[in-house]
């Protein structure tokens, strides 16, 4: 029996070989047993079981040749069968798994180990069609559907619910099984690249290229919605405009290059020292905006204080390597009734310019009327 051997990203080396239904039995077993840790209903069709440490991603796993298939649907023999005509495929390098456990499943397509599922119809627990449309909605996995019988309906009906393909139980000839998969993996690679370059036009349109952060639109953007939910609930929220102190004189002295560096590591010690329901952005040159919703005024002048410190104290290098040091000055000022974005900004903005002429280095407050006996 010929074994081949195929070598993952970690340099583990995975046995397969095509073998018989009854061996491919044994072999589900033992590799449970191997492992320590019993698979419940999940049975490998040859002697590779994939775990989440033996390979490496999906993409590189098909761009090797590799394919890992899930075969999912009640029915046993549905099940056999579908993995018999998967191992008979001329060309290709396929690891088969089946379960019908819903658990298993999912288990599975969390984990990212699955590079092609084949549904049935009908599943446990809940129709095949409500499957496909769940992973489908999550891109977890392209999809061919085992159908009943196929009639144009049938298929029309499966692509609706955004199958990448469709194969009726009863005629799954070689030929139409390859065709399907390759079908199926080419649709995805497109349609995952053309999710990818959504996000990073997103990304460009959203974010600041430099820092990574939310640029000046989009910091706005969420200021002013903060600022709606604010005036509607009454809930507290602060705001912190924050500036690098003689930023021009760190470019004039060290260059450009350098003064770019100073920003993206000023950028993520904001991120590192501020929550995770905080918002940061990049207002504009060495400026940036620091959003703390449902924070009372005093404790928003602990964060500010915690930044001022945190950058004061971190050590910036130049192109040669020597260390030097920056500090920031920041306004820090607080929603009031009937605000709007650009009188917050306006008060943060003088609340800064105070700050500059007392020395920088500082947090300067500036209390509106309704917040003067909150502090």
């Amino acid at each position: 029996m010929p074994v081949q051997s195929v070598k993952s990203a970690d340099s583990h080396e995975t046995p397969m070989a095509t073998k018989s239904a009854a061996t491919n039995r044994q072999d589900g077993r033992s590799l449970a047993t191997q492992a320590g840790k019993p698979r419940g209903g999940f049975r490998t069709t040859n002697h590779s079981f994939v775990d989440g440490n033996l390979v490496a991603t999906r993409t590189q796993n098909v761009e090797q040749g590799l394919i890992k298939v899930l075969v999912c649907d009640d029915n046993p023999t549905v099940r056999e069968l579908v993995c018999t005509r998967l191992q008979q495929l001329a060309g290709r390098r396929i690891v088969v798994l089946e379960t019908w456990r819903t658990k298993e499943i999912q288990d599975a397509l969390r984990k990212r180990r699955i590079d092609l599922l084949f549904v049935g119809s009908q599943m446990p627990g809940k129709p095949g069609t409500e499957w496909l449309a769940k992973v489908s909605k999550r891109q977890l996995a392209p999809i061919i559907m085992l159908t009943g019988s196929g009639t144009e309906e049938v298929a029309t009906h499966a692509l609706r619910k955004e199958a990448l393909g469709y194969l009726p139980k009863g005629n799954l000839s070689l030929d139409k099984l390859s065709n399907a998969i390759s079908v199926a993996l080419d649709k995805w690679t497109r349609l995952q690249q053309a999710k990818a370059d959504k996000e990073k036009l997103e990304r460009l349109v959203t974010c600041d290229p430099l820092t990574g952060l939310p640029n000046r639109q989009t910091i706005l953007a969420k200021l002013r919605e903060l600022v709606n939910l604010a005036n509607r609930y009454k809930e507290d929220f602060s705001l912190i405009l924050m500036d690098i102190d003689h930023f021009r004189k760190v470019n004039d002295r060290y260059g450009y290059f350098t003064g770019d560096e100073v920003l993206e590591k000023i950028a993520a010690l904001i991120r590192s020292n501020i929550r995770n329901t905080d918002i940061v952005g990049r207002y504009g040159g060495e400026e940036f905006i620091i959003v703390l919703p449902n924070t009372n005024f005093s404790s928003s002048w602990v964060a500010a204080e915690r930044l001022r410190t945190t950058i004061e104290k971190a050590e910036f290098k130049d192109s040669a390597r020597d260390v030097f040091s920056v500090t920031v000055s920041q306004g820090l000022v607080g929603w009031e009734r009937n605000d709007d974005a650009d009188s917050l900004i306006s008060r943060a903005v003088e609340a800064l310019r105070m700050a500059k002429e007392k020395s920088r280095n500082r947090v300067q407050i500036l209390l509106g009327p309704s917040l003067r006996d909150k502090v």
